[in-house]
């Protein structure tokens, strides 16, 4: 009776941090005789009382010990004293590998099924990923990505001549693809950077100027000075080539192009506003819409005469801060933050090692030349990119580069003509990069591909260092037993190949 009418534990209302306190001192008072529970000191008592603090919450956590492990010591108390409830905690057997095996099949099934789908295998053991260098498999890929650049090139041609004020909308629509996916490529083959050179850096102006500020004349003189300046001479200094199988160098050709028409059109002919260009109501009398009051609205702002001075502030000063803005955090990024990781990894690519090892390239000749005539270089020194004086004359010489560039701009903005035939001339530069590099260098190793008894699964870098070959082989016919075509002058063996631009 005693021990049915006892009341509950004290230490149950106590709490957790109290409660091994309390129990210390029972003890102590136990021990020295000095019992005020008249309970206490009954031995069936003693033997019922149990020790709960194995089972309870001790918010100190003294030694340390995580919430589940506490948990996993709970359980195994649990069933140590209540062996009937040790059930409750065993799970049924094979349940785990049962789940682990029919994951399994319905993942190999999904598999069978889109390997099925691409390579046409009936049995859906095929991968994909050696299906895909199967000589058929890659005509078909060299193919459909023909296909793709040419309806490229004629929806952008369209856009401009049919709808000029609405580009900077198509530009919005398909620049974070090709981005995106040349940033994907990218990393994977250790090009990644490259998404830090200028051109992405201007390309980036044009968002802000679309987005954020789409009524500021001074950001779009800006942002018109990247695209036509720096941006687009970058297309025959480099060798941009228009060749539309492959994917990465229509990109090039996309970044560097397509700026110089987005800016083209914006400014002959406007840009609508983009929360205008869903609006379909006429004003009254049949009056011009909404998006094309914002165009011409736009296209005034544009076309104000400005002074000297705001001539040279807007077109020469602005734009070249921003571009030293960029060059101080490219600088930055390279040469003091993930200096140790550059230093490690040679296989990571910036466009110094990548100019600085190129010595076939014209940029490269022409800086070491005059490297060496202003006394910078010895006669017999090459470029080191780990070396100050190698990454000075870059860094200044294409600061140099930029700023020449700019010198044609004001006239660009003020005479479409002029803009319209700095822009042809680049293009055509560009068509003609592609036609030697279809018929001096691919021509020769896309059937060469095809002979050799392996796989073919290579990246962009391994069909750069394959075209520089061939390209050697042309510049030295004599050496390798070969004329180059049609008995002229040979190729340079970066034609159409120079797609590592900033």
């Amino acid at each position: 009776a005693p021990r049915l009418a006892r009341a509950p534990p004290r230490h149950a209302a106590m709490p957790p941090t109290r409660r091994r306190g309390a129990r210390e001192a029972r003890t102590i008072e136990a021990s020295s005789g000095d019992v005020s529970d008249p309970l206490a000191s009954n031995s069936d008592s003693d033997a019922y009382e149990e020790d709960f603090s194995e089972f309870e919450d001790d918010d100190d956590d003294v030694d340390g010990v995580s919430s589940s492990d506490d948990g996993q010591r709970r359980a195994g108390l649990w069933r140590q004293r209540a062996p009937q409830l040790a059930a409750l905690f065993k799970r049924p057997r094979g349940l785990r590998s049962a789940i682990r095996a029919r994951r399994k099949a319905i993942g190999a099934k999904g598999k069978r099924a889109i390997r099925k789908a691409v390579t046409g295998d009936p049995t859906g053991e095929t991968r994909v990923r050696d299906y895909v260098k199967l000589p058929r498999a890659i005509r078909t890929i060299d193919k459909v990505s023909f296909t793709l650049g040419v309806v490229g090139l004629l929806v952008t041609q369209f856009v401009a001549t049919e709808y000029p004020t609405s580009f900077h909308v198509y530009y919005l629509a398909t620049a974070p693809f090709i981005f995106s996916h040349r940033a994907y490529q990218y990393f994977v083959i250790k090009y990644h950077y490259f998404l830090i050179d200028f051109c992405y850096y201007a390309n980036a102006a044009h968002f802000f100027q679309i987005l954020i500020k789409p009524n500021s004349a001074l950001v779009f003189k800006t942002t018109f000075a990247y695209a036509n300046g720096p941006i687009l001479w970058a297309i025959p200094l480099w060798r941009n080539s228009l060749v539309f199988h492959s994917h990465d160098k229509v990109q090039s050709v996309y970044i560097h192009c397509v700026p110089a028409i987005l800016t083209w059109c914006a400014r002959w002919y406007g840009q609508s506003a983009i929360e205008d260009l869903f609006s379909f109501s006429f004003n009254d009398g049949g009056g011009p819409s909404s998006a094309d009051a914002s165009a011409a609205a736009s296209l005034a702002l544009f076309s104000q005469k400005t002074s000297t001075l705001d001539t040279v502030l807007h077109f020469y000063a602005y734009p070249t801060l921003g571009y030293l803005a960029w060059q101080i955090a490219y600088l930055l990024k390279t040469e003091l933050w993930d200096v140790k990781r550059l230093d490690e990894d040679p296989e990571l690519v910036t466009s110094l090692r990548w100019l600085a090892n190129d010595y076939k390239a014209g940029v490269t000749k022409l800086a070491l030349r005059v490297g060496r005539l202003i006394g910078v270089f010895r006669s017999d020194e090459l470029f080191d990119t780990n070396s100050l004086k190698t990454k000075f004359v870059f860094v200044t010489l294409q600061l140099l580069y930029t700023v020449v560039t700019f010198l044609p701009i004001p006239l660009c903005y003020e005479s479409k003509t002029t803009h319209t035939v700095l822009m042809l001339l680049a293009f055509l530069s560009c068509i003609w990069n592609g036609a030697e590099y279809y018929i001096d260098i691919f021509s020769r190793r896309y059937a060469k591909k095809f002979e050799e008894d392996v796989p073919y699964g290579k990246t962009v870098r391994d069909e750069d260092e394959e075209d520089a070959k061939v390209g050697e082989r042309l510049e030295n016919p004599a050496a390798n037993g070969e004329t180059s075509a049609g008995g002229g002058k040979s190729a340079s063996p970066s034609a159409g190949g120079g797609n590592r631009t900033r």
